[in-house]
């Protein structure tokens, strides 16, 4: 006897693609935000910011 090996229905599937594409665009959307009010300026600072953290 497994437990957890059912599979998930066709609502829970759809739920979690849902909350995965609404993810998606909270972030698209927060980027073009941040483009229309600070410009191309905050994505070159934000790049060279994370390369400067990476290395």
């Amino acid at each position: 006897m497994s437990i957890g090996t059912e599979q998930p229905t066709t609502s829970e599937r759809r739920t979690g693609l849902a909350l995965v594409a609404a993810a998606i665009i909270c972030l698209a959307a927060s980027g073009g935000l941040l483009w229309w009010r600070y410009g191309g300026a905050i994505f070159e600072d934000m790049v060279s910011a994370a390369l400067a953290w990476c290395f």
